[in-house]
């Protein structure tokens, strides 16, 4: 298996913050992701046990490999400012895959 993409991102405390992923076999023919499942979270480090906040990851267009992943503005509202871990993972039945890594730098928010 390849070493996963890298995907930083970052957010503001307090927002939503959305990813959308296609999967692709050559960087344009989508991969039919029917029946798999995704999981992402942050952490502040990447081997720590707490999680900080997890994403609902959802298949959005399964014949067009399409992943919606969502951190919710309550789940983004618990997280102190700085820097996170990251990564998106797929279950293929039972075959666990982490397709993306990165850091996340989260941003005070003013507004609440």
């Amino acid at each position: 298996m390849p070493a996963p993409a890298t995907q930083d991102l970052t957010i503001t405390r307090g927002d939503t913050e959305t990813v959308v992923v296609t999967l692709t076999s050559d960087g344009t023919t989508p991969i039919n992701v029917t029946g798999r499942t995704y999981t992402a979270q942050l952490r502040t480090s990447p081997d720590i046990a707490v999680i900080s906040a997890s994403f609902t990851c959802t298949v959005t267009n399964g014949a067009g490999g399409v992943i919606t992943c969502v951190l919710s503005p309550a789940a983004s509202a618990l997280l102190s400012p700085g820097y996170y871990y990251w990564d998106l993972q797929e279950n293929a039945s039972g075959a666990i895959s982490t397709l993306l890594s990165g850091m996340v730098t989260v941003l005070a928010d003013v507004t609440r």
